[in-house]
């Protein structure tokens, strides 16, 4: 007779199995979520392009200017993007009588749109000068910049509050209208350079360079020749100086920075030159021994080396040899041309000389010069010529006929 579980233990069972089941399904969803969430690509985060084009920067907006004071900031245009911008520069409702406007740097001329490369920025000079008989107010431009190919459109207020009494400015301010000047390397270059006041009392600026190990810079009044450390200058006025800067004679052919400052007191302005040097030529020739003498054969072909060698900083370019000889002789180059001599380079030429075959032994100038755009040099050589052996058993026979000839002769005239 089989025996019936009780039924609270049939239901437990179940009650087991069924949670078990739960859990079996429960697990395979998480690692089915998982492995779909690890088999998901990633995304790529893609950088949105900038909605403008551009920014116009001027750090200031709101300004308290005196009776006839001019104000001078930098204004900054940004591309933000990777192509170049051709930004519109315009100034609305500037006041009767004023002049404002936007400047290039170096040099100084009225803009009124600036190409700004891509992702790289211009700095132009935003000028406004108040007249001497403003009255006393606030007065409002307006500028405006556009992008000239796209939508990007910039619209900034300046306010000018005008005052009867000078505003004290920034101090001092060094400008040179050519700041950058090429000479030939061991030259003298003078650059012109302006020192304006921008108080309203008189100031003593001392004056000082930085310059490259080796160099020398002297300051001096436009016209005269005194040298100078300091300069007295007048409220709100200029003064234009003469900066001389010597070059080494070695130097090598770049460009090198040479910094002018100017101080009086708290105040202190500088600007920037730059001397691009060419570098320059040196030539010289010569043999290895040090003498220039050379000895040949009549009749023989004989080469005779020489050096030329470029002692400067700069290359020569386009060297070709020519000679002055006695005539009938020939002389010839190999190679007969260089087309290009290196700074600190030596190079070796043979000159061939070839006498003629009844040329009389003794002692010969001749004189080579080597000539480019570049440079120009010429050595004299003394040219030893001696006979050949054959010719010269052949000269001693002639002579010696002659001798026996003549001997003959006055025999016999003697016997008669």
């Amino acid at each position: 007779m089989r025996l019936r579980q009780p039924q609270w233990q049939n239901s437990m069972g179940l009650s087991k199995r069924s949670m078990r089941a739960k859990l079996l399904i429960g697990m395979f969803l998480l690692v089915a979520s998982l492995t779909a969430f690890a088999a998901e690509p990633e995304k790529k985060e893609t950088a949105e392009p900038p909605k403008e084009s551009f920014n116009l920067i001027l750090p200031f907006t709101d300004l308290t200017v005196g009776q006839g004071q001019e104000v001078t900031m930098d204004a900054e245009v940004v591309n933000r993007t990777k192509n170049p911008v051709s930004v519109g520069l315009t100034i609305d409702g500037v006041p009767k009588g004023w002049e404002v406007g936007f400047n290039s740097r170096y040099p100084s001329y009225p803009v009124r749109s600036v190409m700004v490369q891509g992702e790289k920025s211009t700095t132009v000079e935003f000028k406004a000068k108040v007249p001497e008989n403003t009255k006393p107010g606030n007065y409002e431009t307006k500028v405006a910049a556009k992008d000239e190919a796209g939508k990007t459109n910039y619209l900034e207020k300046i306010v000018f509050r005008v005052t009867s009494k000078k505003v004290e400015t920034g101090g001092l301010k060094l400008t040179s209208q050519y700041p950058v000047l090429t000479t030939p390397s061991g030259q003298t270059l003078k650059f012109t350079v302006d020192l304006k006041n921008e108080t309203n009392k008189p100031l003593t600026a001392s004056l000082n360079a930085e310059a490259p190990t080796g160099w020398a810079v002297r300051f001096k009044p436009q016209f005269g020749d005194t040298q100078i450390s300091s300069i007295q200058l007048k409220e709100t006025g200029t003064e234009t100086l003469s900066v001389e800067i010597d070059s080494p004679v070695r130097a090598d052919a770049k460009e090198y920075p040479v910094n002018i400052r100017a101080r009086a007191g708290a105040f202190e302005a500088s600007t920037n030159l730059k001397v691009t040097l060419k570098g320059v030529t040196d030539l010289k020739m010569g043999t290895v021994s040090g003498t220039l003498n050379a000895g040949v054969t009549a009749g023989q072909k004989t080469p005779v080396p020489f050096l030329v060698a470029n002692s400067g900083t700069a290359p020569i370019r386009n060297l070709a040899f020519v000679t002055k000889k006695p005539d009938k002789w020939t002389i010839d180059f190999k190679p007969d041309k260089l087309d290009a001599l290196n700074a600190g380079e030596v190079r070796e030429v043979s000159m061939e000389i070839t006498a003629p075959a009844r040329a009389i032994a003794g002692d010969y100038a001749i004189t080579v010069a080597a000539n480019s755009a570049d440079a120009n040099k010429s050595v004299d050589f003394r040219v030893t010529v001696s006979t050949a052996t054959l010719w010269g058993w052949v000269g001693a026979g002639i002579v010696a006929a002659v001798v026996l000839g003549l001997a003959i002769v006055f025999w016999r005239l003697g016997r008669r």
